[in-house]
């Protein structure tokens, strides 16, 4: 028999079936919809099933209305595949013009010509250029690899140019073009890039440690009467100062100075702390969504936006609070939201917070 809207509900039933008790089913808003209760175990009765209906070409998806389940079927949209195209290669190519750009004006400091034997402008630009990149392209990449392991369709990154001398990029973000099947994949989606990008990240700062700079206050306070400028504290992660203990201790009565790389660490981290926090649409929000569910993931959002305003970054919680505004608080439902995430993810959920706090700089308090 096929309805209306296009559903083989025969087919259908039979295969539902096969993986649920079905005590009954009716038609609704264009779904097909089944009362339900596992076999074996809810996350994995689905999984099995969600597999073959989308073979078949239907999306299935649970909800819960008191102590009932209910097991909805509608046919699968699909989107033509989105490869590497045209704006892929402008965007990625105006983001390295402005990354390389803000470089070059970082590497262009009196201050490290008269530090560094043999310093190279150029050479600086071009490693700097390629640690940034390759931080922000590591993220993207965690996300994608993980999509493509689980079957997700997603498009490839699209890179966002920035401001040189002040922010040379602002990152670049994956369109998601399948719902994920539950909150395991929803969470592991969302944990793939702060890790990917944090683990690179750690890869340039250990690298900036070992050359970076580190002088006297004695001969910075010569450098200043020849050179000019002032003294700027530079907000540092936890992180980066336990890297820079452990592996090059700054001895007393010396600072270290902040050239381009160093800089590209310590912005790597930050960006590794502002996305995990549990906010809106951020990959820590995908994270609260699947751990804590839709009612909880908007307390965490104002949470985060409280938190971000009290240790000085105002820039990014009034973008959070504007979006999350704009979007009515919508964030990523995965097709079975009834099955809870699995124990030792929300043990690395808890862990992501000790993550961020490590690597996010407190302007605040300097």
């Amino acid at each position: 028999m096929i309805t209306p809207e296009g559903l083989d509900v025969d087919l259908i039933v039979c295969e539902v079936s096969r993986h649920f008790n079905v005590y009954d089913y009716f038609i609704s808003g264009g779904d097909l919809v089944f009362s339900v209760s596992p076999i074996r175990d809810l996350k994995r009765d689905f999984m099995e099933l969600y597999g073959s209906l989308r073979g078949m070409g239907y999306m299935p998806f649970l909800t819960k209305e008191g102590e009932g389940i209910y097991l909805h079927v509608r046919r699968w949209v699909t989107r033509g595949k989105r490869g590497f195209g045209p704006r892929h290669i402008a965007l990625l190519a105006a983001t390295v013009g402005t990354v390389m750009l803000d470089g070059y004006l970082r590497s262009e400091n009196p201050y490290l010509y008269s530090t560094i034997p043999g310093y190279n402008p150029i050479a600086t630009m071009l490693i700097f250029t390629a640690a940034l990149l390759g931080i922000i392209g590591a993220h993207e990449l965690g996300h994608k690899i993980v999509l493509h392991v689980y079957g997700i369709r997603a498009s490839w990154p699209y890179f966002i140019p920035g401001i040189p001398g002040v922010f040379p990029t602002f990152g670049a973000v994956i369109a998601q073009e399948d719902i994920p099947p539950n909150r395991d994949r929803l969470f592991d989606a969302g944990i793939a890039g702060p890790i990917a990008g944090l683990a690179v990240t750690i890869l340039v700062a250990v690298y900036a440690i070992q050359h970076a700079p580190m002088v006297s206050l004695k001969e910075l306070s010569e450098l200043q009467a020849r050179l000019g400028g002032r003294v700027i504290w530079f907000p540092v992660p936890v992180l980066y100062l336990l890297l820079q203990n452990a592996l090059r201790p700054v001895p007393e009565g010396y600072v270290v100075l902040v050239d381009p790389l160093t800089w590209a660490a310590i912005v790597g981290m930050a960006i590794t702390a502002l996305n995990i926090f549990p906010a809106w649409q951020l990959d820590g929000g995908h994270l609260a969504r699947a751990v804590l569910g839709a009612r909880y993931h908007n307390y965490a959002t104002l949470a985060s936006i409280l938190i971000l305003l009290m240790v000085g970054y105002y820039m990014m919680a009034l973008f959070i609070l504007f979006m999350y505004m704009v979007s009515g608080g919508v964030t990523v439902r995965p097709l079975d939201d009834v099955s809870p995430v699995s124990g030792w993810r929300k043990a690395l959920f808890g862990a992501s917070w000790i993550i961020a706090a490590l690597c996010l700089p407190y302007p605040r308090f300097a």
